[in-house]
């Protein structure tokens, strides 16, 4: 069962005797939902998900902000008034069969906010921000969002007056995969070797003042390595990984994962997922108007993990930059690794880092003008070599470790098919010459060329 829901009630100022009062039916509607939910939802899925929001333009008194307090954190308010405004919210809610210090802690509470004409200003702003300022596209799907609240005020909406998140991203003409068009699709390798370069080039990273590039011969791991490196960097960044390779899916027609409106739009929202800034909407702007856009978000993300946390910042990694780059070529398009490298190297963002991998020769053709600290990922060193071999075999003798690393240098992918075909290719009597990647290109292709196999050799 999918579940998410973000309810929010936004009203007029309401007065009883010179203070602001909360609606009855309101907080009885927050109250009958939640009881809903929890017939057919987890406690856990519940805290992960729903939350309620009410938005007034009237001032909050000192006496309900300290009712609303003690209800969020099962304290005892201090004045006489506060205390008759706790009981009034505790009956209402029991009515509905929910403890008021139940759901309080789902609400959130905002007061004194702007009236309609600010509001309606406000929404006209964060539509056409979200669009990227796409003229068009934002009036479009402002006049939706309007035709929306009208139709749940008015009388078709009685009794089913709730907006959720499926109803304004209907509204808006989109859904999630649109929202997220690239995701991360890296193989499972098993057991993953911790790399003496994770420290060097964590370092490297955090010291740089330009976007870091890594390059690697093919085979070698880059793709693991980001990813450990991501995990290694947890504490002091802000992660995403972008994924240019896809399996293979960067050549795709219906991907395209290499252009800004896909690659740009994936990072963005999976920092927007993570309440780090605001979400961005698929958009028909051209790549200069995303790039200026996802450099705002980057900056917000950057401020706000600064602003919430002891990190320092966001660190973007792109994956296999230079596939994206091979398809945009083929394609006579534009690449967003390129576009966003040449942007940050030229002006950075403070709390932003980038960081790009290809292969060593495709490497210049992505950061082209651009300005890039240039770093290299060497194959695995024999202590590296005998911890791979060691996780997925037994009884390795010195014999076989010598012949493995002898034949792989070091190369993850080979000693991949070195464990694979041991027999034949590692013990008794087998030849102590190299193995390159480029000779299993051909076998593979050999006994069973397909995309897959192309896939798995790139």
């Amino acid at each position: 069962m999918c579940f998410a829901a973000d309810i929010t009630i936004q009203i007029q100022g309401s007065r009883r005797a010179g203070y602001f009062v909360l609606p009855k039916k309101t907080i009885k509607k927050f109250a009958a939902t939640l009881h809903e939910y929890r017939a057919n939802v987890s406690e856990q899925e519940i805290a992960d998900k729903l939350s309620f929001g009410f938005v007034t333009n009237a001032e909050f008194s000192d006496e309900l902000w300290d009712t609303i307090t003690c209800l969020k954190s099962k304290d005892t308010p201090k004045t006489k008034s506060a205390k008759k405004q706790l009981q009034y919210l505790k009956t209402w809610c029991k009515e509905e069969k929910i403890e008021a210090e139940d759901i309080f802690p789902l609400i959130e509470f905002r007061a004194a906010t702007n009236d309609l004409p600010a509001q309606n200003r406000s929404l006209r702003k964060t539509v056409s921000d979200w669009s990227a300022n796409s003229t068009g596209q934002a009036g479009k799907r402002l006049y939706a969002l309007v035709e929306l609240l009208r139709e749940k005020a008015q009388i078709e909406g009685q009794n089913k007056n709730s907006i959720r998140r499926e109803d304004v991203l209907d509204a808006l003409e989109c859904d999630e995969d649109q929202l997220f068009p690239a995701d991360t699709r890296f193989v499972d390798v098993g057991e993953v070797v911790e790399r003496k370069a994770l420290k060097d080039i964590g370092d490297e990273i955090k010291a740089s003042n330009l976007p870091v590039f890594l390059n690697a011969d093919g085979g070698v791991g880059k793709t693991v390595f980001i990813q450990s490196l991501a995990a290694h960097l947890a504490d002091e960044f802000e992660v995403v990984v972008f994924d240019c390779f896809g399996g293979g899916a960067y050549r795709s027609e219906a991907n395209a994962r290499h252009l800004p409106r896909v690659g740009l739009l994936q990072i963005i929202n999976e920092l927007a997922s993570r309440g780090l800034c605001d979400p961005l909407l698929p958009t028909d702007s051209d790549q200069y108007g995303l790039i200026e856009v996802a450099r705002k978000r980057l900056k917000q993300a950057s401020d706000t993990v600064q602003r919430q946390s002891p990190m320092t910042g966001v660190l973007v990694v792109i994956d296999a930059a230079d596939n994206a780059q091979l398809e945009a070529d083929a394609r006579n398009e534009d690449a967003f690794p390129r576009l966003l490298l040449a942007s940050l190297s030229t002006e950075p963002i403070g709390g932003v880092k980038l960081m790009l991998t290809a292969r060593p020769h495709r490497m210049e053709s992505v950061i082209a003008k651009s300005e890039a600290n240039r770093l290299t990922l060497d194959p695995f060193t024999e202590t590296e070599t005998r911890r791979f071999l060691e996780t997925r075999r037994n009884d390795i003798t010195d014999v076989e470790f010598s012949t493995a690393f002898a034949r792989s240098q070091g190369n993850a992918r080979v000693l991949e098919y070195l464990v694979e075909s041991w027999d034949t290719n590692v013990s008794g009597n087998a030849p102590q010459t190299e193995i390159s990647v480029e000779e299993l290109i051909a076998e593979k292709c050999r006994k069973n060329f397909s995309r897959s196999t192309h896939c798995w050799l790139e």
